[in-house]
């Protein structure tokens, strides 16, 4: 057995091998770098799960957000989820960038210089998804409507909708496989997209979409009206939330709880920590989404 003189000497031994190691990685360097804007004050990457994905710099340093011009917006500007910067409360059109090694690029929008776009994830073969201003006016909220996008060899493809108005692609993964939410052309008062955001009981239905190779795909729900897809993964399983069967008897309001959509086993429901979503409107342009513990 070791005396307890031997056991301190190898102590102070591996002491002295690791403290330099340690010390370096304390002192590891890194550089803040100001990636600009198209004329406006602000760029910025889009924070997940709600407007973005985690995947917005690949492993080739290409970064994806959003910058504001020096155009000013109208008043059909759709500045809940696309315009006026990350909280939409700039009076400034945005667009899609992609940024690497120093040069940043204005990726542009399905209606020109005057309509707003933001990129929300990357892939390794960059391709870029996001969504975009159209041109065309949402007859329902009377804004500007937005779709799903994706940026690919230096074009815009528009991926559609699910027979309504407006689409947002928010997960690509390494095949090109795009996760996000369209609206259908089904009523619905309590739309995750025209009642939750804009306050309005004449939307129509929010779904999660799995798109690929120009085929979106309703993924269903979990018993609720609506769905949205956040992520997805290589081998194109989903994840987002969706309205289940049961009403909040807070809000009177469908629960919403996260789940796992995948080709072969469908929607499955991961459940909650015993808690509920309720959501407080603070009216048309914002909403703030709380957790209720029963």
């Amino acid at each position: 057995m070791k005396s307890s003189k031997s056991i301190l000497i190898i102590l102070i031994a591996l002491v002295a091998v690791t403290l330099p190691v340690q010390l370096a990685a304390q002192h590891t360097r890194y550089k803040l770098i100001d990636i600009g804007t198209f004329g406006g004050p602000a760029s910025y990457v889009n924070p997940a799960p709600l407007m973005g994905s985690p995947d917005q710099v690949n492993s080739s340093g290409m970064t994806v957000g959003g910058a504001l011009t020096s155009i000013a917006i109208t008043s059909s500007s759709n500045n809940a989820i696309v315009c006026g910067g990350i909280e939409g409360i700039l009076p400034l059109v945005n667009h899609a960038f992609q940024w690497q090694n120093g040069v940043l690029t204005d990726l542009g929008s399905l209606a020109g210089p005057n309509n707003c776009s933001v990129a929300t994830a990357i892939n390794a073969s960059g391709e870029i998804s996001g969504r975009s201003e159209n041109g065309v006016i949402d007859s329902v909220l009377g804004l500007n409507e937005v779709h799903a996008v994706v940026w690919k060899n230096g074009q815009i493809l528009d991926l559609g909708t699910l027979g309504g108005s407006v689409s947002s692609a928010l997960g690509i993964n390494e095949h090109g496989q795009v996760a996000g939410f369209a609206l259908n052309a089904i009523p619905d008062p309590i739309s995750f997209y025209d009642f939750l955001i804009f306050g309005s009981a004449d939307g129509t239905q929010t779904r999660a979409f799995l798109w690929t190779d120009g085929v979106m795909q309703d993924l269903g729900t979990l018993g609720g009206s609506d769905a949205q897809s956040n992520f997805v993964n290589d081998r194109g399983q989903v994840a987002g939330f969706s309205y289940t069967a049961t009403v909040n008897p807070v809000t009177g309001l469908p629960v919403m709880h996260p789940f796992l959509w995948d080709e072969a086993t469908g929607m499955t429901d991961l459940g909650s920590l015993g808690a509920q979503y309720r959501v407080r409107n603070r009216g048309r342009s914002t909403t703030s989404v709380r957790s209720w513990v029963h």
